[in-house]
């Protein structure tokens, strides 16, 4: 068939969600396994995203509009999981956080990013966007700063 004729897909650099359309964050081959089960890892094709948009029910998608949902994968952080960690590999959580804020002083917080930082920390492997928690701790301790939720 005449390349004319044929729709090239748009490469708009990172893939978008085939259920709520925001760009994906890219994991690696690593994070996907260790977040779903080997069967769901093979019906994706890389580049495989994550779906940070707190409200999509989808965790992980193809540039071929194939996704996992949420439901079917482990470990999933806040704020996809409301109930879930804010960092897997310490175990840190938004009580955590109110704790830090009660008690006037951010220990827990400031230990996580320390700790984040430091050689061997999987912080990236064990999230399930496959990014450190840092930023993701920050956030959630500046909003509950602010009286947010």
């Amino acid at each position: 068939m005449n390349k004319a004729f044929c729709k090239e897909p748009e490469q708009s650099g990172r893939p978008l969600c085939p259920r709520c359309g925001a760009e994906g964050q890219v994991v690696t081959g690593a994070t996907l396994e260790a977040h779903v089960s080997a069967g769901d890892a093979e019906t994706l094709a890389e580049p495989v995203a994550w779906c940070d948009t707190e409200s999509c029910p989808v965790a992980y998608f193809d540039s071929l509009e194939r996704s996992i949902d949420v439901g079917r994968a482990s470990g999933i952080h806040w704020p996809k999981d409301p109930a879930g960690v804010l960092c897997a590999c310490h175990g840190l959580t938004c009580e955590d956080v109110d704790a830090d804020l009660a008690e006037g002083e951010p220990q827990r917080v400031r230990g996580i990013v320390r700790r984040a930082g430091e050689p061997g920390a999987e912080c990236a492997l064990r999230s399930a966007d496959g990014r450190s928690c840092v930023a993701r701790v920050q956030r959630v301790y500046v909003r509950r700063l602010s009286g947010g939720r």
